[in-house]
């Protein structure tokens, strides 16, 4: 009696100690080895990763606003974790430096030079930079962290006459233009822009910004893109219809023109959808491959977890009085 008592004891402490924080969170994906560079290395995106122990006291006082965290920032920056007791982490957490837990470390991709290609050569193999988070082991500390170091690739076209830059400085065939009520850049944008990095040129005005705006002649562009120009022109006199945020698409090849009423979506696959309709796939976010494989290796930690509690429920539902008592590092 006692020694089944005993097993059962070892076996809780075996899955309570060694299973990882987050497996079955949605929002968070649990790294090993094998997959750690590609996640976090191999994207434009930023990304927030929390070293952990399970044994940890701190650690299991931050699970909560990490989780909270990595719901916030859902489709803005990717969140991970890597549970350092694990015999096949140690080296991981040892390379990044870890020396007490929890760490959580922002890592920073490069920047990516649009105007010059040729500079970015290097920049798809770089490491992104590290940096400790050091402030409080809150939710919005930690979430205001994190978005602060994403990387922008949207202009600001913050006076009317930056509209020319639409025409004069095109990189690609479509400008995506997101006018709003607000000044600030909303991070989803940025991250949009950031999924479809140098398929689509961004941009961003404040609505107070168009006056003005019906006044400018393009520099003679006016014959190559009428339709276009005629419809940013009548912006200028379209405030009310602006209550809501709206992204425009230019056409800038064919002079046509869409728009996309944000109040009815803030959903980053509706965006996706909206944007694949002129080009298919982006390279990153919701409809990308890299995607696909982000989904991959969080099901594949679901998959472990659901592995294990099968393995531990046969092992209490088959065990009888013929099978010895095993220590439970024997018996695992």
């Amino acid at each position: 009696m006692y020694a089944r008592v005993f097993y059962l004891v070892c076996l809780l402490f075996q899955l309570a100690h060694g299973a990882n924080f987050y497996d079955r969170d949605e929002n968070i994906l649990e790294l090993t080895p094998s997959n750690f560079e590609r996640v976090i290395h191999r994207t434009n995106y930023t990304t927030l990763v929390e070293f952990y122990a399970p044994w940890c006291g701190y650690c299991q006082e931050i699970k909560g606003p990490m989780k909270s965290a990595a719901k916030m920032l859902s489709g803005l920056v990717q969140v991970a974790a890597v549970n350092c007791d694990e015999s096949v982490n140690k080296q991981l957490c040892a390379q990044n430096r870890v020396s007490g837990f929890p760490t959580l470390m922002v890592f920073r991709p490069p920047k990516i030079d649009l105007d010059n290609p040729k500079k970015n050569s290097n920049v798809a193999s770089s490491l992104h930079a590290s940096e400790v988070y050091k402030g409080e082991r809150k939710t919005r500390p930690i979430v205001d962290f994190a978005v602060s170091r994403v990387k922008n690739y949207v202009r600001r076209l913050n006076r009317y006459s930056r509209f020319e830059e639409v025409f004069k400085s095109a990189r690609t065939q479509y400008a995506v233009v997101l006018v709003s009520k607000k000044e600030k850049i909303p991070t989803v944008f940025k991250s949009v822009a950031i999924d479809w990095l140098g398929i689509y040129d961004f941009y961003s005005v404040w609505d107070q910004k168009l006056k003005g705006v019906s006044q400018l002649d393009f520099e003679n562009a006016t014959t190559q893109w009428p339709n276009t120009i005629k419809y940013l022109r009548s912006l200028e006199n379209a405030e009310t219809d602006f209550e809501s945020p709206k992204i425009l698409v230019l056409d800038r090849k064919s002079d046509t023109f869409e728009e996309l009423d944000l109040l009815k979506t803030t959903d980053k696959t509706d965006i996706a959808s909206f944007l694949s309709r002129f080009e298919p796939k982006p390279r990153e976010g919701p409809l990308s491959k890299r995607h696909e494989y982000i989904q991959s290796v969080a099901n594949k930690s679901k998959s472990k977890k659901t592995n294990q509690n099968r393995k531990a429920k046969q092992g209490k539902k088959h065990k009888t009085k013929s099978q010895p008592d095993l220590p439970v590092d024997d018996e695992l």
